[in-house]
């Protein structure tokens, strides 16, 4: 009895449209590739389904090292990678465009597309990353907009941790070239009445400014948190001391 009730939960599944199955394989992929690898040996409707790019956009790729090594890498998890490539997938387009930036003053635009590219699909690593490049520069049109997505992780009180994966993630490179940071004088915070005590202690203690400290004490100018985090946005590369 018991296998036929089971049985019959089987073919209610599999009776769902694909359109259907896709979405469900790709929430699977985002929190376990185990999990959508053991889903294609159950039936051709499964396989099918689990191999639309749709999913492979979504696949989580947290077990895969930041920097997996071509010689450490079997055929299996370069062809997964390969086509999470092929697919759009926005950890991937962060991990490509973070490793361009960094390994030659020639293909940082390219890595620069990426990271715009991830950040167009909610990566916050990659927006975090993607906003600094552009608060650093000297176009005024990049720079209100680098602000403008930095203030949009500010307030999903985020800019900590994505900061401490940005970091963690350049200190796994092999860094051969490191990025002309080039704007550490214009300011985002114009106002002249502006005295954010908040941010002046915590930049002469040579601090980074943490979400805590602007739950616990407050800071009230998002100019002034910006040109705080720009100021020690090259400490990540090891620019500064």
């Amino acid at each position: 009895m018991g296998d036929l009730r089971e049985q019959k939960k089987q073919n209610t599944i599999e009776c769902l449209p694909k359109e259907l199955l896709v979405e469900i394989f790709a929430k699977v992929g985002t929190h376990s590739i185990v999990d959508l690898c053991m889903v294609k040996p159950c039936c051709k409707k499964f396989l099918d389904a689990a191999e639309d790019d749709h999913v492979y956009r979504h696949a989580s790729t947290e077990n895969f090292a930041l920097m997996p090594l071509p010689w450490f890498t079997g055929e299996k998890e370069s062809s997964f990678l390969k086509r999470c490539k092929e697919s759009g997938n926005s950890e991937i387009a962060y991990r490509e465009g973070m490793v361009q930036c960094f390994s030659s003053s020639s293909s940082v635009e390219l890595g620069l597309q990426n990271l715009k590219r991830a950040t167009m699909q909610h990566h916050p690593e990659a927006k975090y990353g993607y906003c600094m490049f552009l608060m650093c520069g000297e176009d005024e049109g990049e720079r209100k907009e680098g602000f403008d997505l930095f203030c949009s992780l500010a307030a999903s009180t985020c800019v900590e941790r994505c900061r401490k994966r940005v970091k963690s993630f350049v200190q796994s490179m092999w860094v051969r070239s490191i990025p002309v940071l080039r704007n550490h004088k214009l300011s985002f915070c114009c106002s002249t009445t502006c005295n954010n005590e908040t941010v002046k202690k915590l930049s002469e203690r040579c601090r980074w400014l943490e979400d805590e400290d602007i739950a616990n004490i407050g800071v009230s100018c998002q100019g002034c948190r910006a040109d705080y985090e720009v100021a020690f946005f090259p400490k990540i590369f090891g620019v500064l001391s």
